[in-house]
């Protein structure tokens, strides 16, 4: 409340300093014109020099009238501590608007160069959200890429640490900012789907390399989609339709994946996936290994050989090179795991 009270007070005072100027201008005119008798345009003139500190000469004589020499003096008095008031608000705004974002941008670009296979989220309106809140809980690596600043600042009262930058989407300077040559993902979440195939498009020309998912408003567009470089699309009427389906087919599985993505007592509990490198010290060992010495015991896993997944697998199965490891895990023991397979 304190922040945003500030935010509605300072343009205020700036605006009030102003007027209070323009006030002391406009009374002496007044003042002027109604001593002297002469015209506007000289008083105006006298204004002028007596408010830029110039001070060619007494128009007036002030000397000879005792009433004018008071006025002037008490004018002079007045316009110097109405100027300073005026203009340190105003070079107080300029300088802690614009150097305190300056200085908060260099941090943030600062903090993206050390990050790699990070993700690249593009628009957090919806689908992009929920993106941010999953990646945040299992304490991946990512930066948020959002044009509606209002969503950033939303955003960032949840999670204070958010890596964010303001910008469009497309424009390939973001994107690099953003990190996208060292990027291990792009999620294209942007409104309409022409925004986000031209992302595509762009993220590709960027980083040959990158693995992008995309929402599709369109599933129409699917193949587009696919040709444009997206490995993954999720659409949300899809989404959606199995999802009801699956409370009706089967309620408790439902309910169990429900729990593990939103129960407080299981935060960042997921079914996780980590692949076997070549040389990795568990090679040549079994399923019982792996649970010996990280606590987890894989469901399924994914076979280099045929290129399928195979379930329930049996405890002595002897882990090669590429194999996928499939697990329920927290986000402690997933990177845990990562490290060991990796032998790090």
């Amino acid at each position: 409340m304190d922040k945003d009270l500030k935010k509605i007070l300072k343009p205020l005072i700036y605006l009030i300093s102003l007027i209070i100027l323009f006030s002391f201008m406009m009374y002496g005119l007044v003042l002027w014109e109604g001593i002297e008798g002469v015209t506007f345009l000289k008083c105006w003139y006298m204004q002028i020099i007596t408010f830029s500190t110039i001070g060619y000469g007494d128009l007036f004589d002030s000397f000879k009238s005792q009433s004018l020499t008071t006025f002037n003096t008490i004018t002079i008095f007045f316009y110097m501590i109405a100027v300073a008031y005026a203009v340190s608000n105003f070079t107080a705004f300029l300088i802690e608007g614009r150097m305190k974002q300056y200085f908060f941008y260099k941090k943030v670009l600062k903090r993206i160069s050390k990050l790699e296979n990070h993700y690249i989220i593009c628009g957090i309106q919806d689908i992009g959200y929920f993106v941010v809140k999953e990646l945040h809980e299992t304490k991946r690596p990512f930066v948020v890429i959002e044009k509606d600043l209002n969503e950033l600042e939303a955003i960032k009262k949840e999670i204070p640490d958010i890596i964010a930058i303001n910008g469009d989407e497309t424009d390939d300077t973001i994107l690099i900012q953003a990190g996208i040559k060292n990027a291990k993902a792009l999620i294209a979440s942007i409104e309409t789907d022409k925004d986000n195939l031209f992302l595509i498009v762009t993220a590709k020309e960027l980083n040959k390399n990158i693995e992008i998912a995309s929402k599709v408003v369109n599933p129409k567009l699917t193949k587009r989609f696919i040709t444009a470089g997206a490995k993954y699309f999720v659409s949300p009427f899809m989404i959606g339709g199995m999802r009801i389906a699956s409370e009706l087919i089967r309620p408790q599985v439902v309910s169990f994946l429900d729990r593990m993505l939103r129960s407080k007592s299981a935060v960042g509990v997921r079914v996780e996936e980590v692949e076997i490198p070549d040389q990795s010290k568990f090679i040549g060992k079994n399923f019982i290994d792996v649970f010996k010495e990280s606590g987890i015991l894989p469901i399924s896993y994914y076979n280099p050989e045929n290129q399928d997944f195979e379930y329930n697998p049996d405890p002595h199965k002897t882990i090669i090179a590429h194999m996928k490891l499939i697990f329920i895990a927290t986000p402690d023991q997933r990177i845990a795991l990562e490290k060991a397979v990796h032998g790090v």
